[in-house]
């Protein structure tokens, strides 16, 4: 869906891996961003304002600034600390959530897209999984996200905002450009780790090889974070024309892959081999996840453009480029 009006958009947690993706395409296209994010983050193009989504001057804000769409990303995303922390969850994703939405019927904001997660599914047996499957969370990550999909409904019943729920599946890569990509340290995702065993020679530790799955680890729907900055761009397009619904939609490439073949894949893409240490399966981990992503396609004419091989090329030259700079 094609749209070149001219909009204001603010996005909380523009800093971040995903949130600067998407920073950059709507500054790209011409519109008035604002990054709201503790971290501050030089963006061409985007007027940051580096505060806490709590933060009291939060409304002013959103009331100075007029955005036709808030892009909600900020959050705590480790699922392993979610298990250990789940208060930090509860109130980051959650009670901050409700403030900040709040605040926008308060200044009458429109339009509310959601950063969710495919850990709103829990341990599923329907693949590919579409938005109908049951949601069975089974991490206060995922319980906190669907809270916060839960509340949305609730929000655009009672004062009418319209929302568009993502619910990722892995985002992982870095720009095609080379321009930004994974800054996380240490990280705690799989594609940046092990670029960085590869870079540093260090062995890669697998947790968990017992698994129902082809080579016993881990199956995971791996999306290019391109991709996932694009869904903003054509949810946002959708949400502001006339006539449009609010929905949730799976954002991922709708193929699985496992641990092994995200190690394989690196090693043919740099020629090197990695050490691999078999520790125990992580608490509130699942077996496998992967995406139908039909809705998203046919409501709003998302589809992801890149592969497991473009993700792990455009992560190790990101990671040989942050290594250049050391």
């Amino acid at each position: 869906m094609i749209d070149t009006e001219e909009r204001t958009i603010l996005v909380t947690g523009g800093s971040g891996f995903i949130g600067t993706a998407i920073c950059k395409l709507l500054a790209d296209a011409g519109h008035n961003v604002i990054n709201l994010d503790r971290k501050k983050k030089e963006i061409p193009g985007v007027t940051q304002y580096p505060f806490d989504i709590d933060n009291h001057q939060v409304a002013g804000i959103i009331r100075l600034t007029g955005p036709d769409t808030i892009i909600h990303l900020a959050a705590e995303h480790e699922v392993a600390r979610s298990m250990e922390q789940p208060g930090l969850y509860y109130h980051n994703n959650v009670a901050n959530t409700v403030s900040l939405l709040n605040h926008a019927v308060e200044c009458g904001v429109k339009n509310f897209i959601f950063s969710s997660s495919s850990t709103v599914y829990g341990d599923q047996h329907q693949f590919p999984t579409p938005e109908t499957a049951d949601r069975n969370p089974t991490n206060p990550y995922g319980r906190s996200k669907k809270m916060v999909e839960d509340m949305l409904q609730d929000y655009a019943d009672s004062y009418g905002i319209k929302f568009a729920s993502l619910r990722y599946f892995n985002a992982a890569g870095a720009m095609p450009d080379n321009s930004h990509g994974y800054t996380q340290d240490p990280a705690t995702h799989l594609v940046p780790i092990v670029a960085k065993a590869i870079a540093t020679g260090q062995p890669l530790t697998i947790y968990g090889n017992d698994y129902s799955t082809t080579d016993g680890t881990a199956e995971r729907d791996y999306t290019h974070v391109y991709d996932v900055a694009t869904a903003h761009m054509t949810a946002m397009n959708y949400l502001t024309a006339d006539g449009t619904e609010s929905g949730y939609f799976n954002i991922g490439a709708g193929s699985p892959h496992s641990v092994l073949d995200v190690v394989s894949k690196f090693e043919e893409v740099t020629g090197k081999t990695l050490e691999l240490v078999y520790a125990d399966r992580r608490t509130g981990d699942v077996e496998r996840s992967y995406a139908d992503t039909t809705k998203a396609n046919t409501v709003f004419g998302w589809q992801p453009q890149h592969t497991l091989s473009d993700i792990v090329e455009h992560a190790w030259a990101w990671e040989t480029k942050k290594k250049r700079k050391k």
